[in-house]
């Protein structure tokens, strides 16, 4: 098969507008780089500190990169990202520490990031008292603007602009960045509101830098199957792109930053592994950034189901309810890579495709006879294997996935259907287990990964997804309130309840953290490792429970209380 050499002769900045422009990441090794230099309709992008690239081609390429580079190819596809959603600062001892006169900490030159949906830049929650702008940066990636030239697309506001723009009568024509879905704006407000009383932020006199992410390129919503009604869907490859955006800038600045990560995914294996997680795991072990994950709002969606085969020719049934006729939708079931599993697939009617026998890059597909239904069976091997099975308009009823266990050493298997909003309310699994719910780049090793409580009762909020991953790692590390938190949108003041409000308040609290320690000179090395480690010590634990569990993490994050640590050992830390 040639190549599609169309348009290979434009600029990046002008290729990666093309409608047919796909992206993907890969490690930029020795033998990619050899692989690359004779390939013109490959253009290289963004290169992290790990030598994570971004990689940009025409889309008709990608059966070709599948083959050269390996059948593990799936694993450099973007995962699609959602928001995770569905009397905070002082239930977290935030209150406690703002007031104490000896600490004075508010947050104070360390930035907090978003990248996320924007941010409503002309809100007084995002001022200091002499009216300039607490954001130092804005990058919109859904604009074609000014822009610097490391950056192929999307268009900068600067501290400076967003202030020329705050000034002026119309402040939309100087800086027309627009948070449409207020999810980011409400983050923002929850860890770092200025505005004084019930709406003021975890760390109201940190900076802010934004990123507003572009909607998913239309070629991986329809290869996923995901809903083409659901203008929140964000590729994994901008996400990262984001992060270095605003890593880049601090470094600059010379400033610490708490990256508030609240989007998440199913689709991978959830055990840290994937090239984004990898990425968050390596820069969080710089001192001055923490990456604080929100972990999830799973627990009760029934997207999870998980089981084991017990020898080598066993089989085992996962069975899905589609309750609306005309459905699309993914399953991805994982295991380990030592193991070989295989599928079949049983329609409502009683429809059979046969068993495929393992292979890795195999790819099938088959329109059932008596419905409207087509599915498709692909077999992929990296960290783990996976079969992905996609089902375009399924019938409605009950679908039977039976795995086959061909070569069983283990014989675990883990099978998850996308978030709750990348798959309709009508699809579920029949045998679904809440454990292994936190999502996707939650699970990386590196992140201060946050579950969700109800503040008024001490309840865990009954969506928060419950740990392990499958590293095996104790997650979450703690939980934060996030049952009907008071936050800022566009529109005005409201509430909001999620893992995503209980990751704001808890980057607002390690914003403190940092003030103490790196701006104030007390702990000059601190980075997010030792940040989990004070709110781990200092969380607040019941008597009667066992810690850590997969519900709850290590307990409710108290920084009063991680204060408190602090002081009873700060020689020792000084000592380190």
């Amino acid at each position: 098969m040639a190549a599609n050499l169309e348009n290979i002769d434009l600029p990046l900045s002008e290729f990666v507008k093309l409608p047919t422009t796909v992206d993907f990441s890969i490690i930029n090794t020795d033998r990619f780089k050899v692989y690359v230099k004779d390939k013109p309709f490959i253009k290289l992008g963004t290169e992290m500190a790990n030598e994570l690239i971004i990689v940009y081609t025409h889309k008709d390429n990608l059966p070709i990169l599948f083959e050269d580079l390996g059948n593990d190819f799936n694993e450099f596809f973007p995962k699609i990202m959602s928001p995770l959603d569905s009397r905070s600062n002082e239930d977290s001892g935030i209150t406690q520490i703002q007031n104490q006169p000896f600490l004075s900490l508010s947050g104070r030159n360390v930035v907090i990031g978003f990248v996320d949906t924007g941010i409503d830049y002309t809100k007084d929650a995002f001022r200091f008292e002499d009216g300039s702008s607490k954001i130092l940066y804005l990058w919109d990636q859904t604009i074609d603007g000014n822009r610097p030239d490391y950056l192929y697309f999307g268009s900068v506001y600067t501290q400076e602009d967003i202030n020329r723009a705050l000034n002026s009568d119309d402040p939309h024509s100087i800086v027309p960045s627009i948070d449409e879905d207020g999810h980011g704006t409400f983050l923002a407000s929850v860890a770092a509101s200025n505005e004084r009383g019930e709406y003021i932020g975890a760390a109201p006199k940190a900076y802010i830098m934004a990123v507003k992410l572009k909607r998913a390129n239309e070629f991986y919503i329809e290869r996923f199957l995901l809903p083409k009604d659901n203008p929140n869907l964000y590729e994994s490859t901008d996400f990262v792109l984001g992060l270095k955006y605003i890593f880049d800038r601090v470094e600059e600045l010379n400033l610490p930053v708490v990256q508030c990560i609240a989007m998440g995914s199913n689709s991978s294996s959830h055990d840290g592994n994937s090239l984004l997680e990898d990425y968050i795991t390596f820069v969080s072990q710089r001192a001055g950034y923490c990456l604080v994950t929100a972990a999830g709002n799973e627990s009760n969606a029934r997207h999870h189901s998980q089981g084991k085969l017990p020898r080598t020719g066993t089989t085992e049934t996962i069975s899905v309810k589609v309750g609306r006729q005309g459905e699309s939708f993914s399953l991805s079931i994982y295991g380990p890579a030592y193991d070989k599993m295989s599928a079949s697939i049983t329609s409502p009617t009683g429809e059979v495709i046969a068993r495929l026998p393992f292979k890795v890059g195999l790819k099938y597909s088959e329109k059932l006879v008596f419905e409207a239904s087509t599915v498709s069976v692909q077999y992929y091997r990296s960290h783990s294997n996976l079969i992905w099975i996609g089902f375009k308009d399924a019938t409605q009823g009950i679908w039977d996935i039976t795995l086959f266990g061909d070569a069983i050493v283990s014989g675990e298997y883990f099978a998850w259907l996308p978030i709750t909003g990348q798959v309709s309310e009508y699809v579920e699994l029949l045998k679904p287990v809440p454990e292994y719910t936190i999502v996707y780049p939650a699970t990386a090793i590196g992140s201060l990964t946050c579950g969700a409580y109800n503040s008024n009762d001490n309840s865990l909020f009954v969506s928060s997804s419950w740990g392990p991953t499958r590293l095996p790692r104790m997650a979450p590390d703690i939980v934060a309130p996030g049952v009907n938190v008071n936050g800022i949108y566009p529109t005005g003041v409201g509430t909001k309840s999620g893992t995503s409000v209980a990751a704001a308040i808890t980057a607002g609290a390690a914003a403190l953290l940092f003030e103490w320690g790196l701006i104030q000179g007390n702990l000059p090395s601190m980075d997010g490792d030792l940040v989990r480690t004070f709110f781990i010590s200092g969380a607040t634990r019941e008597e009667n429970m066992l810690y850590p569990n997969t519900k709850w993490g290590y307990g409710r994050l108290n920084l009063y209380g991680s204060f408190a640590v602090i002081r009873e050992s700060i020689i020792n830390y000084y000592v380190l």
